[in-house]
């Protein structure tokens, strides 16, 4: 029941319609599928997230101590369904494609990682087709090979890549642990041209900040946030926890720095993994986030 003396995320995020749509400047979508992290020899249990980080979400109030966004227009657009992994895929590149080529800012919850591969195809779609900006916040690369000739949630910068979609030297991987990667992936990400920043080279840093720095001021940005980058004491429920990463503290300011970028149209959030979560530790920090961002996005 909407109660306007304590407004709550749930009264205020319009419902699915054609309508409701339209009107809203941020849109919700969630991608519930982890096949593609079973394909990566992952554990599976993201595809229940989408659900349960907006369960999480509508408990929220739109307040924080710098600002609110109780006046930004907000739509969810429910979650894609299909038979197959590709057929989701291909679901999910047609939507994101139509809502950014109607000046949406989208915010979309995975499921695996694999889902940023359509989702940014479709992103680059919807822009015309021009050079974007893609950061990837992970303790992984994920620029891997395909297998057994199928996309998984590895594979999804490789592919955007090799495929012309999203150039190298665009291209971002922030938060990247020791001990995460092979070589050889490493040295196919820089020999294309990418950034990379290691976790360790931010332990003494101002990560937010840091991360502000590489968004670009001239191109449209994607930011691919993997829950995996937190460490797994913060983020328990997630597809490849590990005992390293980033702190809570750091993931909701870097999405908040995100929002704040007037050139930042996308957020994915990926790998929340419900049935290894603790008290809903994971998906209300990926609710804390996405609040965020949206304080960002309000503050432009």
């Amino acid at each position: 029941m909407n109660n306007s003396s304590d407004p709550r995320l749930h009264d205020l995020i319009l419902p699915f319609s054609d309508t409701n749509l339209e009107k809203a400047s941020v849109v919700l979508i969630g991608v519930p599928t982890d096949e593609g992290i079973l394909r990566n020899g992952g554990r599976v249990g993201a595809a229940q997230a989408p659900d349960d980080i907006r369960r999480q979400l509508g408990k929220l109030t739109p307040f924080s101590s710098i600002g609110s966004f109780e006046k930004l227009l907000i739509a969810d657009h429910g979650n894609l369904s299909g038979s197959s992994l590709e057929e989701i895929h291909s679901k999910a590149k047609d939507a994101i494609s139509k809502l950014i080529a109607s000046g949406k800012i989208v915010i979309a919850l995975g499921g695996g990682h694999d889902v940023t591969y359509p989702l940014a195809s479709g992103f680059h779609e919807g822009i015309g087709k021009k050079d974007f900006s893609l950061i990837n916040i992970d303790a992984h690369l994920d620029v891997r090979e395909k297998k057994n000739g199928l996309h998984h949630s590895g594979s999804s910068f490789r592919l955007l890549i090799e495929e012309s979609i999203l150039k190298g030297k665009n291209f971002t991987e922030f938060g990247i642990q020791q001990f995460a990667y092979s070589d050889n992936h490493l040295q196919w990400a820089l020999g294309q041209g990418a950034k990379v920043v290691f976790h360790d080279d931010l332990y003494e840093k101002h990560v937010s900040r840091e991360f502000a720095s590489y968004l670009s001021k001239e191109k449209p940005n994607y930011v691919s946030f993997d829950i995996d980058s937190v460490r797994s004491s913060d983020v328990p429920g997630s597809s490849a926890p590990s005992p390293t990463g980033l702190h809570a503290e750091d993931a909701v300011h870097i999405c908040y720095e995100a929002g704040l970028n007037p050139l930042t149209q996308m957020l994915d959030i990926v790998e929340v993994n419900p049935l290894f979560d603790y008290d809903h530790r994971t998906t209300k920090l990926a609710a804390r986030m996405i609040a965020m961002f949206l304080l960002g996005v309000a503050k432009r």
